[in-house]
């Protein structure tokens, strides 16, 4: 076969490598791979039909996600679920949102300010939906958005590996359980949109906080119920 030249072998590999990554990704987090579960990087190529290289990037990139464990002579398999790293997750999300936050004010513009508002409405219409998956997309993109304005891109990185992890984490160990209140969660999603209009940095802050205390301190009574 003919190998592709410059521009479009570049386009060609990530784009095996980003339909790898999608499907192992979204097996992991939907459960159809267990915690601990091994992965055999040949057994994946032929899955797929692809080489190993792809595959091996793609694997990569969930090994920095924390969603996979990559050990030399051990080979890969599905990171555990880690109840116990809770704390340390709400810790950083609220950490690495507010130190996005409050670098994104003075490089507002209104069309991230209408991002934003768009993006709410979102939230708003998943929520009343009780469409969970979509929930769940919106929120992601709300919370990475003031790194994005920031430009702040290693907390962006940071943030979207915590945020997968605790993902997985609330849907393979609190799965049944009731979830934090959308409604709460909305009403301090549109605190942080007013805070941002304001520029208010002191607000954001505290509105940030205390969305991320209030989270935590649910699932903390639910592991203490369980």
């Amino acid at each position: 076969m003919v190998e592709p030249h410059g521009s479009e072998r570049a386009t060609v590999i990530p784009t095996k490598q980003r339909a790898v990554y999608e499907a192992l990704r979204g097996e992991i987090m939907g459960g159809r791979l267990q915690p601990g579960e091994v992965l055999v990087i040949d057994a994946l190529a032929k899955r797929f039909q692809v080489s190993i290289i792809p595959v091996r990037e793609a694997l990569r990139q969930l090994q920095s996600e924390r969603l996979v464990e990559i050990r030399a002579h051990t080979g890969v398999r599905v990171t555990p679920v880690d109840v116990s790293a809770l704390t340390e997750i709400f810790a950083l999300l609220g950490a690495l949102e507010t130190a996005s936050a409050i670098h994104a004010l003075p490089r507002l513009t209104e069309e991230h300010l209408t991002e934003l508002d768009v993006v709410m409405k979102k939230l708003e219409t998943t929520a009343a939906e009780k469409d969970t998956a979509g929930f769940e997309e919106a929120n992601r993109h709300f919370h990475l958005l003031p790194c994005r304005i920031a430009g702040f891109t290693r907390a962006e990185q940071g943030l979207q590996s915590i945020l997968a992890e605790w993902e997985r984490l609330h849907r393979l160990a609190f799965q049944g359980m009731q979830p934090p209140s959308t409604e709460q969660a909305n009403k301090d999603h549109r605190a942080i949109v007013r805070a941002f209009r304001h520029k208010d940095a002191e607000k954001v802050t505290q509105v940030i906080q205390r969305h991320n205390a209030t989270a935590l301190s649910h699932y903390q009574k639910l592991m203490s119920k369980q």
